[in-house]
């Protein structure tokens, strides 16, 4: 005489029998849970970013801007005057964040008493630049820059 085996559901899930509603409510909390998680994610994302000290876009290498391009070529920055292929000024970048790059120039400037301390802040995402210099600081909107489509 073969030995009958009792399975999980024959011993413990025999009395057991499911409804149409619960199966209902049972797929709509869970399709309701899983929505919310979703929508946190998308506000929580940022605040993770910024925590880790991550751009909320890839950071690039090129900003292209109205005026002119900066291009990191190397460990240099360099700017390209609109519509030219030579570059008219270096920099050294001295620092990034998530929000921006932080270039300082090396290029003397004739016309620029203070062009040691003069800085260029890059927004990793696109935006203003803004250039600041001397001491005290002073700072004012240099152009509107954007990374290229394809970075």
């Amino acid at each position: 005489m073969e030995k009958a085996h009792a399975t999980f559901f024959s011993t413990y899930l025999s009395g057991f029998k499911p409804n149409l509603a619960a199966l209902i409510v049972g797929g709509v909390t869970t399709a309701t849970a899983v929505f919310a998680m979703i929508t946190q994610a998308n506000t929580a994302v940022p605040v993770i970013l910024k925590t880790l000290n991550l751009a909320g876009c890839r950071t690039s290498d090129v900003y292209l801007g109205t005026q002119s391009d900066f291009k990191k070529e190397g460990s240099v920055w360099r700017e390209y005057p609109a519509g030219s292929a030579s570059p008219r000024y270096e920099f050294m970048e001295i620092n990034r964040t998530y929000a921006k790059i932080v270039l300082r120039n090396v290029t003397p400037r004739d016309d620029t008493p203070d062009w040691r301390t003069l800085t260029v802040h890059l927004p990793t995402c696109g935006g203003d630049a803004t250039l600041s210099e001397g001491r005290p600081e002073r700072s004012i909107v240099l152009q509107e820059v954007w990374r290229p489509r394809d970075t």
